[in-house]
């Protein structure tokens, strides 16, 4: 168990080491071709970062099959909008405190695009609506439920693309792959490129060690989808966010977030609804229940354009709850 712990801590390690390489060449294309922050941290960001997680859901339910494939793959989808809204909004609070106190931003609070209303509106409304082809457990319900949500997302890129000159990305740093290839679009397109198959094979040894280490603890396994298979797989989009909060790009930060969420109400449920019978227990209704209450907290700070940092942190709450919950009382 001791060895599967090392090697965990080595995957994280070289996770968040490609997080600093994707954030600094996405950052240097966002101003390059001046896309603003709130479409760089809500679209594309999440579109690279969240390759871990399709990878579990297709393995899961194609590769393992049957109920328990599925209770993985399911788990996942309603196991990162918490993990988000919870551990991740906590740390970036955190983690802009820290950089307030070492002076590498201005304000312990985050000042952020009102534009980021939008996928935080997608969120509040679309994620419970998720729970609702379970209840009604009908084949083509299922199909309606999972046409609609995908017409959701190509509405809500539309939404932000018309947006997306809003709030520009100022003062990006060449991309590091530079001091190699002289030119900065194609260095900045390599790095990309390369920092997301890092990203992708180091999160799926994550997730395979992270299952390894989780089921020898007997944990439920809609319950261990939910709190830790998402804990690893969430670590590179959670690790881009850090890094722009603590760097003061705060739109960027929370958008990166943010917009992993909507593929997971909108993109991701969808496959699920299409490819899986759709079966839910308490946890996925407990994840709708935290998600939602967080998104609407953070949606009235995002309406005064300013988040304190503890209004982060509100999350962290419901992840101890719910840690509590899986690892202690075995529900």
């Amino acid at each position: 168990m001791l060895e599967l712990i090392l090697w965990l801590l080595l995957s994280i390690l070289i996770v968040f080491i490609s997080a600093l390489l994707f954030v600094n060449a996405i950052e240097f294309l966002g101003s390059k071709y001046k896309i603003g922050g709130p479409f760089v941290g809500s679209i594309l960001s999440p579109l690279f970062t969240s390759l871990p997680e399709l990878i579990v859901l297709i393995v899961a339910v194609f590769g393992l099959g049957g109920v328990s494939g599925e209770a993985i793959g399911v788990g996942t989808i309603f196991g990162e909008p918490l993990m988000a809204s919870s551990l991740s909004y906590g740390l970036v609070g955190i983690f802009a405190l820290v950089g307030f106190l070492l002076k590498r931003r201005e304000h312990k609070s985050l000042q952020v695009s009102t534009t980021l209303a939008v996928p935080f509106i997608f969120v509040t409304i679309l994620f419970p609506l998720t729970l609702v082809p379970a209840l009604i457990a009908n084949s083509n319900v299922r199909i309606i439920f999972g046409v609609g949500f995908l017409a959701a997302y190509f509405g809500y890129l539309i939404l932000m693309y018309r947006r997306k000159g809003t709030e520009q990305i100022e003062n990006a740093k060449a991309p590091y792959i530079c001091r190699i290839i002289p030119s900065q679009p194609v260095g900045a397109i390599v790095q990309l490129v390369i920092s997301a198959v890092i990203l992708y094979f180091a999160s799926r040894e994550m997730v395979g060690l992270v299952n390894q280490i989780a089921l020898g603890l007997g944990l439920s396994l809609m319950g261990l989808a939910i709190i830790v298979v998402p804990a690893a797989t969430a670590i590179p989009e959670t690790a881009s966010a850090l890094i722009w909060g603590f760097r003061g790009k705060d739109t960027l930060s929370i958008a990166s977030l943010v917009g992993e969420k909507v593929l997971y109400t909108t993109l991701f449920p969808a496959i699920g609804l299409l490819v899986t019978t759709w079966v839910l227990d308490i946890h996925a209704y407990l994840s709708v229940l935290g998600t939602t209450v967080i998104s609407l907290i953070m949606l009235f700070f995002i309406s005064r354009k300013k988040i304190p940092w503890w209004g982060l942190t509100f999350g962290l709450f419901f992840f101890v709850a719910y840690a509590i919950m899986i690892f202690w009382l075995r529900i």
